[in-house]
C-alpha cells in the first residue's frame, strides 16, 4: 500500500523521468497570461491617454486666470524694477521674472509664442500668446503694456 505523500511511478516504462507533484505552473501557460494581459493592456491604454489629455486641457481652462494674474504680478514686479528690461527669448523671460513652476511649464510650452523685447518696444506690440485647453483653442494674448506696466490703482 502506498502512503499519502509517497510519489511512485506508474507502471510501464519510466525511461529515466521521476514523478513529480502535479500544481505548478508551466512557462507556456505564464506566457500565455502575460501575453493576455497585454493585449488587453494595448487595448485600455490608448482611452485613458485620450481621457488624460481631455482633463489636462481642461485644468488649463480652469486654472488659466490664476495663472495669467501670477504671471501678470511677477512680470510687472520685474519690470517695475528693472525699468531698463530685455528678455531674448522664453528662457531669459522665466529666469529674470523668476515664474513659478506652473507658469514657467505654460511659457516652454511648444504652443506658447514668445517674441522677444524691450524696453524701447511700443507698448501695443504682442509679444506672448498662450494656446491652452481642448485643441488649444483658448489662448490669451499680452503685449508690452500688459506685461510691464502697472495698472492704475482704484
Amino acid at each position: 500500500m502506498s502512503q499519502a505523500g509517497d510519489y511512485r511511478s506508474p507502471p510501464g516504462p519510466s525511461f529515466g523521468r521521476e514523478c513529480r507533484a502535479v500544481g505548478g505552473v508551466t512557462l507556456i501557460e505564464l506566457l500565455c497570461v502575460m501575453v493576455i494581459i497585454g493585449i488587453l493592456a494595448s487595448l485600455l491604454l490608448p482611452t485613458v491617454a485620450r481621457v488624460y489629455s481631455r482633463v489636462r486641457a481642461m485644468s488649463e481652462e480652469i486654472e488659466g486666470s490664476e495663472i495669467v494674474s501670477l504671471l501678470l504680478a511677477e512680470t510687472r514686479g520685474y519690470c517695475a524694477r528693472n525699468p531698463r528690461y530685455r528678455f531674448d527669448n522664453k528662457s531669459d523671460f522665466a529666469e529674470k521674472c523668476g515664474l513659478a513652476p506652473k507658469c514657467r511649464g505654460w511659457l516652454h510650452a511648444s504652443t506658447t509664442d514668445f517674441v522677444p523685447f524691450s524696453h524701447l518696444d511700443p507698448t501695443n506690440k504682442i509679444v506672448l500668446v498662450f494656446h491652452i485647453g481642448r485643441n488649444r483653442a483658448t489662448h490669451y494674448a499680452f503685449d508690452v503694456g500688459e506685461l510691464c506696466t502697472r495698472p492704475p490703482e482704484r
